[in-house]
């Protein structure tokens, strides 16, 4: 009898860590980056581009909390539409780091509502924009965004739907003296290995 209480004690405890113990994954998704401004909105307009990313992400959890470091490549492309300008495409390479706080609000075995908020940064390692239209711009090496979005978990499976917001100058028209923030759409699939 001591034996048996021993052996279920022991597991109880061991699934008790198991539940503490963070989770690893890689996600892969699809971006659509539009720029805005506040100053001459009505002289200016952008397009969404697709762009991808492709990253890792680890996901600390405490009950239906969670915090979620991850690290991100991203391709960012948009149009800019001005009306003297003709088009300019940017498109830049990034590594970003977003850190989620996460709240489960369906909590089942095999499958989990979640919503999350959370700061990033995001550090440009490449510039693939057209010479002619960088001539016209200056582009921030380093940008801070604003994250928030809903994600589904199905097993192993994850699935986030999130909307980055711009809270930098991303992109300065050095010759009408205008600030352009960016916005991004991020939607990703993720596989979780823990």
């Amino acid at each position: 009898m001591r034996k048996l209480t021993f052996l279920l004690l022991a597991i109880l405890v061991s699934g008790g860590l198991y539940a503490q113990l963070p989770s690893f994954g890689i996600k892969v998704g699809a971006t659509a980056a539009t720029l805005s401004t506040t100053e001459i909105s009505a002289n200016y307009d952008s397009e969404n581009l697709l762009g991808y990313q492709v990253g890792a992400f680890m996901r600390l959890k405490s009950g239906k909390l969670y915090l979620q470091p991850e690290v991100v490549y991203n391709n960012r492309k948009s149009n800019f539409i001005g009306t003297a300008l003709g088009t300019d495409k940017f498109e830049t390479g990034t590594i970003d780091i977003p850190l989620l706080v996460g709240f489960k609000l369906l909590d089942a075995k095999v499958f989990n509502l979640r919503a999350f908020v959370g700061p990033e940064a995001s550090l440009q390692i490449s510039d693939n924009t057209d010479p002619a239209t960088s001539a016209n711009y200056e582009i921030s090496k380093t940008n801070w965004y604003m994250q928030a979005g809903v994600g589904v978990d199905l097993l192993f499976l994850t699935f986030d739907i999130r909307y980055e917001k711009g809270l930098n100058n991303f992109i300065t028209d050095v010759q009408a003296d205008n600030n352009f923030k960016n916005n991004v759409w991020v939607f990703s699939l993720g596989l979780k290995f823990m």
